[in-house]
């Protein structure tokens, strides 16, 4: 995986997202900054260098000084390059201290060249992790509806019909636990089809099914929850999907790790496209995963860079999370040729 061959360059290595924040470090990289990849990932690049130098792609290295964690400096040179194909504009710098004996210029456009193949390739895997999600979450959807759902109806009116026949109290209160664990299990199915394929979706919009969704944060984890619609008109079913997935994800974020007390979703336009924020009150940075191989935060990416939009995330510690994304109008993964 992509993650897997950046972390393992033998050169010092930082990817960096459009605001200056990084999100992927090489072993090599911990080593020059003197901070593990918990410390690193996440942070800014001037909390990283000293003056806030700004670094953009460049045939000629840039001096700077790495600010040390126990307070001192250490004199560098930075190369930056752009990862052909990434729409996240996200961009690689490679740190040497400064009088090493170095890497040549073309060896490091071979490890650059090498690893935009790489993202290439987990950026297919990925889209493939992604169209058979959907076309599984549609395919079960369907079975628990048309199937089991209808066989726990089927046995609940059974039960009603032998209630009618019963007099004896000890035996209709055994018939009232059976009732009860049936209608426990019709409603689990039912939030599971709606996980899957919810259907104020498709019948009453984007707005109607992120309310149910925030609703069922609230109940699960008491936390409160707003809705900011600013859609001006419906997206199309398919661009529904997609942005339903992607809010989805970020939504069981908030809820497993965030520890907030509110959470907010607003649904807007710009550029062309739609763009929506996640707001969270929560603990901020300790609580996003870390992980460059966490799945989560990988779909998410993908999925908006599969449609041509992006993905962003915003967190202090303490100060709750921001996820932000962005897709044009019309966005879908038919490219991928998946049905949604």
């Amino acid at each position: 995986m992509y993650w897997q061959a950046f972390r393992a360059a033998p050169e010092a290595l930082v990817l960096c997202d459009a605001d200056g924040v990084v999100r992927l470090a090489s072993t090599a990289a911990e080593t020059l900054f003197r901070r593990e990849t918990a410390d690193l990932f996440g942070r800014s690049l001037g909390e990283l260098f000293v003056g806030r130098p700004v670094f953009a792609p460049g045939e000629q290295p840039s001096p700077a000084l790495v600010r040390l964690p126990d307070g001192g400096e250490l004199p560098v040179d930075v190369r930056v390059r752009t990862l052909e194909g990434d729409p996240s504009h996200m961009l690689a710098l490679a740190v040497e201290e400064r009088g090493s004996p170095g890497r040549s210029r073309a060896l490091l456009e071979q490890r650059i060249a090498r690893l935009t193949l790489t993202g290439q390739e987990q950026g297919e895997l990925l889209g493939d992790v992604i169209v058979t999600q959907e076309r599984e979450r549609a395919r079960i959807a369907a079975g628990v509806h048309d199937d089991s759902l209808q066989v726990i109806t089927a046995a609940t009116l059974r039960l009603q019909q032998l209630r009618r026949r019963l007099r004896d109290p000890e035996e209709l209160a055994v018939l009232d636990r059976l009732e009860a664990m049936l209608v426990q299990a019709a409603d689990r199915l039912r939030r599971l089809i709606f996980d899957f394929r919810p259907p104020r979706l498709a019948e009453e919009g984007l707005a109607a099914a992120t309310e149910d969704l925030l609703d069922d944060l609230a109940e699960q984890h008491a936390i409160g929850v707003r809705v900011d619609s600013r859609l001006t008109a419906e997206p199309a079913l398919p661009t529904r999907v997609l942005v339903f997935r992607m809010l989805q994800e970020a939504v069981a974020n908030v809820g497993k790790h965030a520890g907030a007390d509110r959470c907010t979703v607003i649904l807007g336009e710009e550029d062309g496209g739609y763009l929506v924020r996640v707001i969270d009150d929560g603990v901020g940075a300790e609580s996003l995963h870390t992980d460059p191989g966490h799945l989560g935060l990988l779909l998410m990416q993908e999925r908006a860079a599969l449609a041509g939009g992006w993905f962003r995330i915003s967190s202090l510690p303490g100060r709750g999370t921001t996820v932000t994304f962005w897709v044009p109008r019309g966005a879908d993964l038919e490219s991928k040729g998946t049905a949604l």
